[in-house]
């Protein structure tokens, strides 16, 4: 008799063009799977393991996805319905839940975001100085579940003085310094201080493998909305409203808004339509196996039924290589075409290239 085997709804395949993946949203993991394995684990029912005909590859299939506990065996057919499917809908409250700003935010903010209840505030800023630490001090009394600052130029002598005033901030959550000689992480005080070593300018516009994220909340907001977009509005240094730190379209001035003006802004179809755009929807990003876990913070744009980006992403998935990885070649060189008009691939010219850059 045949064992039966129910996929753990936790673990969830998500095919790419080359290859799929297990998004291990308990765990926060992922692990690579062929995109013939794809199709056998995508599945609410019982996995039927006998379509893999090599009963080598199939007792090795099992015993790799059991030792992960990506699928799990039940004794009997009956024993289905005590394990449901998960519903993959995004259940949002706010639709503004994330705020970027500058330390030269006009007083006028704080009013105009006191009906909101934001998830985080990010605060860029030159250096710390005591302007910064009286700003995270005013959002005090809103509903902000976190304050993350980020300081464009590290100076160890600022954050020896100021450590103490970071410490006092119950709000704060982290303070992320850019152009360190190493990456790293310390946890202070119940805050994190992290390192990088590109610039902020590179960090906001670069997508890269350790900023991907894998946890249930994470794949519901990308697998319904947008990311990076959703939920998000972004204010310049002069006080205009964006969606986000790359975008140039502005919808209004905070510095000559009413409450009603600004809440009927945030809230209507032009403003939140970046963030409803599905990743499905958007060419290249469509066969990517990692769509659900990245954030994007490149300015998507529709001339035709698809969204598409004029800027090419770090990660090409045509042939399965991150542009720091040798091998790597972009989108043209891979021989795949993207515009307004849509995507063209030359299946034969990709072809040979995916298996030269795979076979060296």
């Amino acid at each position: 008799m045949n064992k039966l085997y129910l996929r753990n709804q936790l673990c969830i395949p998500v095919i790419g063009f080359n290859r799929a993946i297990i998004y291990d949203l308990g765990r926060k993991d992922y692990h690579f799977i062929s995109k013939k394995h794809y199709h056998i684990l995508n599945t609410d029912g019982f996995v039927n393991f006998t379509r893999i005909a090599d009963q080598s590859e199939r007792s090795e299939l099992i015993d790799f996805l059991l030792s992960l506990e990506i699928i799990f065996e039940v004794a009997s057919a009956q024993e289905k319905k005590r394990f449901p499917k998960i519903s993959r809908a995004l259940h949002q409250t706010n639709e503004l839940t994330h705020a970027v700003i500058h330390t030269n935010i006009s007083n006028n903010f704080i009013d105009l975001i006191d009906q909101n209840h934001l998830q985080n505030l990010s605060i860029i800023s030159p250096q710390i100085d005591d302007e910064l630490i009286n700003l995270v001090a005013s959002f005090a009394q809103l509903e902000i579940d976190g304050i993350y600052l980020y300081i464009e130029k590290f100076d160890a002598e600022s954050l020896e003085k100021y450590e103490l005033k970071l410490a006092r901030q119950p709000i704060l959550f982290s303070v992320n310094f850019f152009g360190v000689d190493s990456s790293h992480t310390e946890l202070k005080d119940n805050i994190y201080y992290n390192f990088f070593t590109e610039s902020f300018g590179q960090y906001q516009q670069l997508l890269s493998v350790d900023k991907l994220f894998v946890n249930q909340a994470f794949f519901l907001e990308a697998y319904n909305k947008h990311s990076y977009y959703n939920g998000k509005i972004y204010i310049d240094q002069s006080g205009n409203i964006k969606n986000g730190l790359n975008s140039k379209q502005a919808f209004g001035n905070i510095n000559s808004m009413s409450v009603d003006e600004f809440q009927q802004t945030i809230n209507s179809k032009l403003f939140l339509e970046p963030g409803n755009i599905n990743k499905n929807q958007t060419l290249v990003c469509q066969h990517c196996e990692f769509r659900y876990m990245c954030t994007d913070v490149r300015v998507p744009e529709k001339e035709a039924e698809q969204w598409f980006h004029q800027v090419e992403c770090v990660y090409n998935p045509y042939i399965s290589k991150w542009n720091n990885e040798e091998g790597y070649l972009n989108l043209k060189e891979s021989g795949v075409t993207v515009s307004a008009s849509g995507c063209t691939i030359n299946k034969d010219k990709l072809s040979k290239t995916f298996n030269k850059i795979w076979s060296e």
